[in-house]
């Protein structure tokens, strides 16, 4: 029936557990870089470059994390994964470009003095590419959103602190994109 949940691959439970560390990991290496920007222990370039190196790879993990949500879910949930899967795919499409363009073509002309050749990329609130960071992140949200209904009780209470988890990751979305 619907409702009988289909087995877990123990490759898409590898996969999904490491992209779960690398996920967190790097986001806490955000974290931490964001923390020495605002304590002033870094800044200027190196500090975008800091926060920015440890995203782009999140970017990627959280994605390959989604497709082992869409991969696990049971037949009744999968359409929300493969919703959830599709914000995540933006989610890392968009931030690997505004990532990559900032560690590979920004920072280093603004390190050479040469910044006003890229002002338009500048990453910094109120510009181009700041704004495309914050949609990201809103389509980052709506993945976890949308994931949520996807995660059926294969284990008890686990899975319900997982789905609440993502519900509240999702409702953070707007708050994110509004912030730009």
């Amino acid at each position: 029936t619907m409702n009988t949940p289909t087995p877990i691959t123990r490759t898409t439970c590898l996969i999904g557990f490491w992209a779960a560390v690398v996920s967190t990991g790097f986001g806490l290496g955000y974290i931490v870089a964001l923390l020495a920007t605002l304590t002033g222990a870094v800044d200027g370039p190196w500090a975008t470059a800091y926060q920015l190196a440890p995203s782009i790879v999140l970017a990627w993990s959280y994605m390959v994390l989604m497709a082992c949500v869409l991969d696990a879910a049971p037949l009744e949930g999968k359409i929300w994964a493969i919703i959830a899967f599709g914000f995540a795919l933006m989610y890392s499409v968009i931030n690997s470009i505004v990532y990559f363009t900032e560690l590979i073509v920004v920072i280093p002309r603004v390190l050479r003095n040469n910044g006003e050749s890229v002002s338009v990329l500048l990453f910094e609130p109120g510009e181009f590419l700041f704004a495309v960071n914050g949609l990201a992140y809103g389509f980052m949200s709506m993945a976890a959103l949308f994931a949520a209904p996807s995660v059926f009780d294969r284990h008890g209470t686990q899975q319900a602190r997982v789905r609440g988890a993502m519900l509240a990751h999702g409702a953070i979305g707007p708050f994110i994109v509004g912030a730009v």
